[in-house]
C-alpha cells in the first residue's frame, strides 16, 4: 500500500490547493463562461473559465482555473493551471505547476514545474515534457516523454518508455518498462509480478515488492473517490460564486424555508425530466435532445449540492458561533456533505435530500 498512500498524500495536496483558492478566488477578475469558450488573446491577469469546451490559444500571464467538459491548451499559461474536466489536452506551455482532475489527460506540450494528476488515463506523449515531479493516480499511466524530476504513480497499469531524471516509485497490477526507457535514479515498484528490466535502464538501485492486496484497498479507493468528488464540487462552487454570487446566495437561503415542498418539487422535476428524455429517445429524431436533457440533468444534480452545502456550512458555523467568508462556508459545507455521504444508507439519503431540495428551489424560483 506504499504508493497508494503516497498518491493519497498528493491528492490531499491538491485538496489543499483548492481550499486555498477559497481565500484568493476574488482576485481572479477575468471570467469567461459559455458552451464553448475560446481565448485567443493575451491576458495579463488571473483567469477563471467555465464552459462545455474550453480552448486556450492565446497567452495568459497569470494563474488559470478551468472547469469544463473538454479543455484544450494550445497557447501559453505563464503560471499555474488548475483544471477539472472530462478530457484535458495540453499542447502548449504551462509556466509553473499543472494540477488536474479529469477523465483523461494528455500532455503533448511542456510543463515547466510539477504535475499532479488524478484521472482515468494519463499520457505524457513523446513530445511532452515535465520540468519537475510527476505525481499521478490513474487507471492507466503512460510515460513516453521526459520527466526531469521524480515520478510517483499509482494505477492499474503503468507503461514507461520515456525518460525519468530522478527516482521512480510505482504501484500497479501491471508495470511495463521498455528497453528504451531511462530512469536516472532509484526504482521502487509494487506489483503482482516482477517486471523484466533491461540492464542499464535504471541508473541506481531497483527494489521490487510483491503486491499484497487486502480489503483495505477498497477503503483507499473510496477515500480517493471522495476526495476527487470534493475537489470537483469545490471548483464548481468557486466558479459559481465568482459568476453568480447573488443567485447562489438566494437559492441557498431558501433551503430551510419549505424543505418538504422543495424536495417533492425536485423529485417531480427528476421524474418528468426522465419521462421526457425517454419519449425523446423513442422518437429517434429526438435522440440528440434527449442526450442534451440527460446531460443537463446530471450537471444540475452535481451543481445542486453546492447550493445545499453553502447553507449547511453557514448554518453549522453559525451554531458554533463562528462567521466566515461565503467561500469558506461553502467549502466547509461540502466537506461535511461528502463525509456524511460516506455513511452506508444514511449517507445516500442525505445526498439525495441535499440534491433534490436545491433542484426544487431552482425550479420554483425560475417559475416565479
Amino acid at each position: 500500500m506504499k504508493m497508494s498512500l503516497q498518491a493519497l498524500c498528493r491528492i490531499m495536496l491538491l485538496v489543499t490547493t483548492f481550499m486555498l483558492l477559497s481565500h484568493t478566488a476574488a482576485a481572479y477578475t477575468t471570467i469567461d463562461s459559455g458552451d464553448t469558450v475560446v481565448i485567443d488573446e493575451v491576458i495579463d491577469d488571473d483567469v477563471i473559465v467555465a464552459g462545455g469546451n474550453v480552448i486556450i490559444d492565446g497567452t495568459i500571464n497569470g494563474d488559470v482555473i478551468v472547469a469544463g467538459g473538454t479543455v484544450e491548451v494550445n497557447g501559453n499559461i505563464e503560471e499555474d493551471l488548475i483544471v477539472a474536466a472530462g478530457d484535458v489536452e495540453i499542447n502548449g506551455m504551462i509556466g509553473d505547476d499543472l494540477r488536474v482532475a479529469s477523465g483523461t489527460v494528455t500532455i503533448n506540450g511542456e510543463v515547466l514545474d510539477d504535475v499532479i494528476v488524478f484521472s482515468g488515463d494519463t499520457v505524457l506523449a513523446d513530445t511532452g515534457s515535465i520540468g519537475g515531479d510527476l505525481s499521478a493516480a490513474s487507471g492507466e499511466i503512460t510515460i513516453l516523454g521526459e520527466v526531469a524530476g521524480n515520478v510517483e504513480a499509482s494505477g492499474e497499469e503503468i507503461n514507461i518508455e520515456g525518460t525519468i531524471g530522478g527516482d521512480a516509485d510505482l504501484n500497479a497490477e501491471e508495470i511495463n518498462i521498455s528497453p528504451e526507457a531511462s530512469i536516472a535514479g532509484n526504482l521502487e515498484y509494487i506489483s503482482k509480478t516482477e517486471t523484466k528490466i533491461e540492464e542499464g535502464t535504471v541508473g541506481n538501485n531497483v527494489h521490487y515488492y510483491e503486491a499484497e492486496y487486502h480489503e483495505d484497498e477498497g477503503t483507499v479507493s473510496s477515500v480517493l473517490s471522495g476526495l476527487i468528488s470534493y475537489l470537483a464540487l469545490v471548483l464548481i462552487g468557486l466558479i459559481g460564486l465568482a459568476i453568480w454570487p447573488e443567485y447562489l446566495e438566494k437559492i441557498a437561503a431558501k433551503t430551510p424555508e419549505s424543505p418538504g415542498k422543495a424536495f417533492l418539487t425536485g423529485l417531480l422535476v427528476l421524474i418528468v425530466a426522465l419521462i421526457v428524455a425517454f419519449l425523446l429517445f423513442v422518437t429517434v429524431i429526438g435522440i440528440p435532445l434527449g442526450l442534451i436533457l440527460l446531460i443537463a440533468l446530471v450537471v444540475m444534480f452535481y451543481v445542486a449540492r453546492v447550493f445545499a452545502s453553502l447553507w449547511i456550512g453557514r448554518h453549522l458555523l453559525d451554531r458554533m458561533g463562528k462567521s466566515s467568508r461565503t467561500m469558506n462556508e461553502m467549502a466547509f459545507g461540502l466537506l461535511v456533505l461528502v463525509l456524511v455521504s460516506s455513511i452506508p444508507v444514511i449517507g445516500s439519503l442525505v445526498y439525495m435530500v441535499a440534491t433534490l431540495i436545491p433542484i426544487g428551489n431552482i425550479y420554483m424560483t425560475a417559475r416565479n
